[in-house]
């Protein structure tokens, strides 16, 4: 059984995460550049086998989009061409940033790290990968 990646894009920076081979735990593996995204994630796939990305997209209550929704569906259509019949799916990102901030203070890095762009990016990713296991697990109950 191949893995998920979790995606948590930016416009700039993109966020990864990737679970156990069991699809149980999501983890955050590391943040790159997004316009180098499609060749890090081939890499990846190259190495070991990718059952379905992840991708966090804000879904506001009252409907709309955010500034972030163009650079989120540009990924996502590139992820389509690249990687033909692989499922990606798209979960709620709210609020993930801030819980990756808790996170960080509450684990105690320092705030010097924390100020690091990107810090956030693949702790958010993992967040947004942890809700997708999360809402499979509660289907199969």
């Amino acid at each position: 059984m191949g893995r998920l990646i979790g995606l948590d894009v930016g416009a700039k920076r993109t966020g990864l995460a990737t679970t156990d081979s069991l699809h149980l735990i999501a983890s955050p593996l590391e943040t790159v550049e997004t316009n180098k995204l499609i060749d890090i994630l081939k890499n990846l796939h190259a190495k070991e086998s990718i059952d379905a990305l992840v991708v966090g997209v804000p879904m506001l209550i009252v409907g709309g989009t955010t500034d972030s929704h163009p650079h989120i569906h540009r990924v996502i259509q590139d992820c389509t061409q690249a990687f033909p019949g692989l499922p990606i799916h798209q979960v709620d990102e709210g609020l993930t940033s801030l819980e990756a901030s808790t996170i960080q203070r509450l684990g105690g890095m320092k705030k010097s790290k924390r100020q690091i762009k990107g810090s956030l990016d693949a702790i958010a990713a993992s967040l947004i990968l942890q809700r997708h296991l999360d809402a499979l697990a509660l289907q199969r109950r």
